[in-house]
Order: structure tokens, then C-alpha cells, then sequence
């Protein structure tokens, strides 16, 4: 399966729980459009991988849930990064993906420009 093809999974994933809504949805980087301080981002990006085996990959991924600038609500920012999570456990597969595991906790930063940044991590099982 070709990497664009798995960020394709993750995002079908990402919009068929309708997370995206009210969000820009991006794949490698954060590209932050002009004009787009009250824009929020959710961005997949891939943060390593583990040796492939005969039929499956161990990548691993993270979703970066961004808040707009001084966005006056973080804590729905960082629920939707929670329930993306919580997802993860229950609500997994996709026709490639056939696991996606949440690796650690949520950790938040803040950039200069006011915005928050959510990462959720995860280890995925991918079907060649």
C-alpha cells in the first residue's frame, strides 16, 4: 500500500466520524492558509514505523488537533482530540487499517500566535 494511500484510510477514518467538521484537514505538514486565524486544523502526520512484516506494517501516526488563534474554547478542541482518541479503541478499522492504538497520553503546546496544538499518537496495523 503506498503512503498516500494510508494517509487517504486515515482521513476517509477521520471524516466518516465527522470529526472534521469546522476543521481544515491536512496530511505531512501544517500548512496554515493566510487569513485563517479563526480557522481550526486537524493535520496527520506520520511519527515513525516499525520493521514490516509478510503481510502487515507497524507505522506509526499522529493526529494534530489545532486550535484556532486565542480560540476562546480549547476544551472543545481538546474533547474532539479525546474523542478521536476514544475512537481509536472502539471504532478502528478501516479496509487497509486493520488497528489503530493509541500510544500514550495528550499532550498540548502552545504557539506563539496563540494557538493550542493536541497530539494524539498512535500505532497502526496496516494490510499490504
Amino acid at each position: 500500500m503506498k503512503r498516500s494511500e494510508v494517509y487517504d484510510e486515515i482521513r476517509d477514518w477521520i471524516q466518516s466520524h465527522g470529526y472534521d467538521e469546522g476543521y481544515i484537514l491536512q496530511a505531512r505538514f501544517w500548512n496554515e492558509k493566510s487569513n485563517s486565524n479563526n480557522d481550526r486544523y486537524i493535520v496527520i502526520q506520520q511519527n515513525g514505523g516499525a520493521a514490516g512484516e509478510e503481510a502487515i506494517t507497524r507505522d506509526y501516526f499522529r493526529i494534530l488537533v489545532i486550535s484556532a488563534r486565542n480560540d476562546a474554547n480549547i476544551s472543545e478542541v481538546e474533547d474532539l482530540a479525546d474523542a478521536i482518541r476514544q475512537s481509536m479503541l472502539t471504532e478502528y478499522k478501516t479496509d487497509k487499517i486493520t488497528h489503530m492504538k493509541p500510544v500514550g497520553a495528550i499532550p498540548a503546546m502552545q504557539t506563539r500566535e496563540g494557538r493550542f496544538i493536541f497530539t494524539v499518537a498512535f500505532q497502526s496495523i496496516i494490510s499490504r
